[in-house]
């Protein structure tokens, strides 16, 4: 069954031009074929039977010619006759015979019995004038018959009907491809213009679907086609009205969510105005306290106002934690930090956390366990230790009872390393909300203590910074479960740890230009200085640091200078000019209390070395002792 489906599937045409001229032709060719064939059958039987119609006849003229003709003997009479009836009736051949079957007188091509298979034959019995003749009927014994006086016989040839037979089907079959070829050019014309037209309405529908809603059909609207092309064109014009509307729409929310967009930029700018001028202002203040704190602390002789000075020292380091983590938020921002991946084991991490929350989880009287993992992976360790710290910092801070376990396990290309509380737990519908900054739900009092809300907001832009996937499960009152997904490294990869070494010592000819606007600043870190027993000209702008400079008649080694500076002057400029005047480049340090991305941001390119205020004053010097050191050696080499 398959192949005759098949062999069918083949011969069906596939296009409606070709289906609509099959439809067209086969009826036609079926109709004129019947046709044909009946007409062909009539008009060979109407020929036939006229063939022995002229054969009865002459034998039944011959029959009453000839009773004469033999009775008187006369021979030549009776050929004339027979002659005259062929020639007349296109008869083969014509014969008489007595009563006794011998031929008498004969026309045309008289042959044997045998020989006339291909020729119709007609006889007749040639009586007395006074006989009553009968058609074709002859005695059963002629000879016995007083009246009968003989029989003619007449033949037709049967050559005539093959002739015209053959004449007749060739002229069927002309009429019927004369008729088929008419039938197949109406049809040809007919079903190419109906398929054209469907053509046309199919080129507009695909161009409707390629979104082309302009095309319209071309088409009269009589008839099922032009029906067809009517409903294709309303169906374009409603697409095209609901399109312009939609487009509407969407121009209208567009521009909608743009004005809003615009509206939280702006707002958001103005956060971060805000927050980058009250950090500065903060800390120009906070910066002069921890230079006078360093300063009383060196200086301080008396073992009971060393109590006093230790806590102005840890209330204003726990100021500096605080800025410390704006200016993270506005790093991160600012798109400064950088990542550095490396290939070292997570091991030993796990160690240095635990040496550094133990104490702290054991005030709180929690159990803080690190699972042993001999994994390595392939990260920035400094920034994902940054990242652990505050989950482990926040996990303690907001379990009250039990404790936090920090673990890894292996999934697949990934190391997950989770850190699990049995704190108080975090809603489902505010997990979202504690990655953004200022979010605390267990502070409502704002405890400074408990920090300002931006550990997890660091956690969330550093693990966007490393690529690493963040994740929270958690349940109020059966803790929280934060973890980190960090591609796994090669152990044969890591680098062995490089050897610390001593920065050494300022040289004691060493001078330092520190260029500040606070005057409270400058006074700390004179202080300071000479604690250090270090050179230092403090100036208020560049004009009064060339004026000392130069009363001075000295190149300082390091120039340290404030970002902001009055009239419309920052550092960089400040630094680029003293450069330029003193005719090479003269190493410099960047200290700003600015948090504001953009500032951050244009600091790094400038790519001068960057201390934020309140500065440490042994990170200070480590940063003056390598400067120094460093141009040294290479004004040396």
């Amino acid at each position: 069954m398959t192949a005759p489906r098949a062999w069918l599937r083949r011969l069906t045409p596939s296009s409606i031009h070709s289906r609509m001229l099959m439809i067209a032709l086969l009826p036609a060719l079926l109709a004129e074929f019947g046709m044909v064939a009946y007409f062909t059958s009539q008009a060979l039987a109407t020929a036939e039977k006229a063939l022995h119609a002229r054969a009865t006849s002459s034998v039944r003229h011959l029959a009453d010619a000839l009773p004469y003709a033999l009775i008187s003997g006369d021979t030549v009479l009776a050929h004339h006759l027979l002659e005259t009836e062929a020639r007349n009736n296109q008869l083969a051949f014509a014969r008489i015979t007595d009563i006794h079957g011998h031929t008498l007188a004969s026309a045309g091509d008289v042959l044997d019995a045998d020989q006339l298979a291909d020729r119709y034959r007609q006889r007749a019995r040639i009586l007395l004038p006074s006989a009553v003749v009968q058609d074709n009927a002859l005695p059963a014994n002629p000879a016995t018959a007083s009246d009968l006086l003989g029989e003619v016989e007449v033949g037709v040839q049967l050559d005539q009907i093959a002739t015209f037979k053959r004449n007749t089907l060739i002229h069927a079959v002309l009429l019927m491809l004369l008729a088929l070829a008419l039938t197949g050019a109406l049809a040809w014309r007919l079903s190419n213009r109906l398929a054209g037209q469907l053509r046309h309405v199919g080129r507009v529908v695909g161009l409707l679907a390629c979104d082309d809603l302009s095309v319209r059909t071309h088409l009269p609207p009589e008839g099922e086609v032009g029906a067809l092309a009517a409903g294709v064109n309303d169906m374009a014009e409603a697409l095209q009205t609901h399109r312009g509307e939609l487009e509407r729409r969407i121009r209208e929310a567009t521009a909608d969510l743009a004005a809003k967009k615009d509206m939280a930029e702006r707002a958001n700018q103005a956060k971060s105005r805000f927050f980058a001028a009250a950090s500065h202002d903060l800390r120009q203040p906070l910066h002069a306290l921890s230079l006078f704190v360093a300063a009383l602390k060196a200086r301080n002789q008396q073992p009971e106002a060393q109590t006093l000075i230790d806590n102005i020292e840890a209330s204003t380091a726990a100021m500096e934690l605080l800025f410390n983590a704006l200016l993270d938020i506005s790093r991160l921002d600012a798109g400064t930090i950088e990542t550095h991946p490396v290939h070292f084991p997570l091991q030993k991490m796990f160690v240095e956390l635990e040496q550094q929350f133990g104490a702290l989880a054991a005030e709180k009287q929690l159990r803080l366990r690190f699972r042993p993992c001999d994994a390595t992976l392939y990260s920035d360790p400094l920034l994902l230790e940054r990242i652990l710290v505050n989950l482990i910092a926040n996990a303690i801070r907001y379990t009250d009872d039990g404790g936090v376990l920090v673990a890894c396990r292996q999934r697949g290309e990934l190391v997950r390393i989770s850190v699990i509380d049995t704190g108080r737990g975090i809603p489902f519908d505010q997990q979202e909300s504690v990655f953004q900054e200022f979010v605390q739900l267990h502070n409502p009092a704002r405890d400074r203590s408990k920090g300002l809300g931006l550990g997890l907001a660091i956690v969330s832009r550093l693990g966007r910074l490393l690529g690493h996937r963040v994740d929270l499960l958690s349940h109020p009152g059966h803790g929280s479960i934060f973890s980190i997904d960090v591609p796994s490294g090669e152990t044969r990869l890591i680098q062995p740890p490089t050897a610390a070494h001593s920065p050494g010592s300022i040289p004691a000819d060493a001078l330092v230009l520190l260029v500040d606007d606070e005057s409270a600043i400058l006074r700390g870190m004179a202080e300071l200085f000479d604690n250090w027993q270090i050179d230092l000209v403090t100036a208020h702008s560049a004009d009064e640091a060339e004026h000392w400079l130069t009363s001075l008649d000295r190149v300082p080694d390091v120039i340290v200078s404030d970002y902001r500076l009055p009239d419309d002057i920052d550092g960089i400029e400040v630094i680029v000019r003293l450069r330029q005047k003193f005719g090479h480049d003269i190493p410099a340090i960047l200290v700003t209390g600015d948090t504001a991305p953009d500032t951050i941001l244009r600091i790094s390119q400038a790519g001068f070395p960057l201390l934020h205020k309140p500065l440490r004053p042994a990170k200070l010097r480590a940063l003056l002792t390598h400067l120094i050191q460093q141009a040294r050696a290479a004004a040396m080499g």
